[in-house]
């Protein structure tokens, strides 16, 4: 019998296969495929590995191994990030991207907001934009430790399922919808001043661009965004977690986190939707597999 956490860890196998396929079947292979592929075979015997741990033995339900099931795929997901990268230029030529409909589809669409979010405004709203872009990356220890304290095991594996689920579609996307986003992408189309792509700030903002504009940051990763994805599952997770007041904290920083990826030029509205409604039915499937 499985025990808390092994589906989540069983769900990582197919992302890995999926990866593997599109290293193999590649139009444009990675130098990197044989990495890949020796990464995949290596993260499913670890994760097959974890999920029949203590099952019929003495270990029995140790919350050491429950957290290292609970919490080793989402950091599984967040390393295969930078190994989705390799995957981004398989099926199209490195320097092609959907941004030109995509641009013009928003400014029919929304105006380009993209565009003139952010232009003209002063270093404090830049900074307070990117303080809520950069929030983001608490949001899974946020929920992670609601949980943990309630003793929730079973939620805690939902949530957990949820944001992978949202992780492993979003980059097994990337491959066949290449988009820069509107930081490179407005400038290239010569919407934007070279000089204005970077938005200058103080503490948040220069660590966050620190990050765009490093080799960190994949450039081809845009659609959809996961940002968005992972912020709708932590909004709702906030009000299953901590009721009225979840609505509100969770609401208020999630909705900021919306806005500042489209301010800050990271995403286009369209990444948001999509990103957003990959989330949802993260969630749904989620909720549909371990709480049913």
């Amino acid at each position: 019998m499985l025990q808390t956490g092994s589906l989540l860890c069983l769900w990582t196998l197919p992302f890995g296969v999926v990866n593997s396929l599109y290293h193999l079947t590649a139009r444009y292979p990675s130098p990197q495929r044989v990495r890949a592929h020796l990464f995949n075979v290596a993260a499913a015997i670890l994760f097959v590995g974890l999920a029949f741990a203590g099952t019929g033995s003495a270990w029995g339900e140790d919350r050491a191994l429950v957290l290292a099931r609970l919490l080793l795929p989402i950091v599984y997901y967040w390393y295969a990030y930078a190994h989705a990268g390799p995957t981004l230029h398989l099926f199209h030529p490195r320097e092609f991207s959907y941004d030109r409909p995509i641009v013009q589809a928003e400014q029919k669409l929304f105006g380009n907001p993209s565009l003139w979010l952010a232009r003209g405004r002063p270093k404090a709203l830049h900074e307070f934009m990117q303080f809520f872009y950069w929030s983001y990356f608490f949001f899974i220890p946020a929920l992670s430790l609601g949980l943990y304290w309630q003793s929730d095991f079973r939620r805690f594996e939902a949530m957990a399922l949820a944001v992978s689920l949202a992780y492993a579609v979003s980059y097994l996307i990337y491959p066949w919808a290449p988009l820069w986003g509107p930081r490179w992408a407005l400038v290239e189309q010569g919407l934007l001043p070279d000089r204005e792509k970077v938005l200058p700030g103080y503490f948040f903002a220069n660590f966050m661009n620190r990050i765009i504009w490093s080799n960190t940051a994949h450039k081809g990763g845009a659609m959809p965004s996961a940002h968005s994805a992972i912020c709708i599952i932590f909004m709702i997770w906030c009000v299953r977690i901590w009721g009225p007041t979840g609505a509100v904290a969770g609401g208020l920083v999630g909705t900021f986190m919306f806005i500042s990826t489209v301010y800050a030029r990271y995403h286009y509205v369209i990444d948001v939707i999509v990103g957003t409604a990959i989330g949802l039915a993260a969630l749904y499937l989620a909720d549909l597999m371990i709480l049913a």
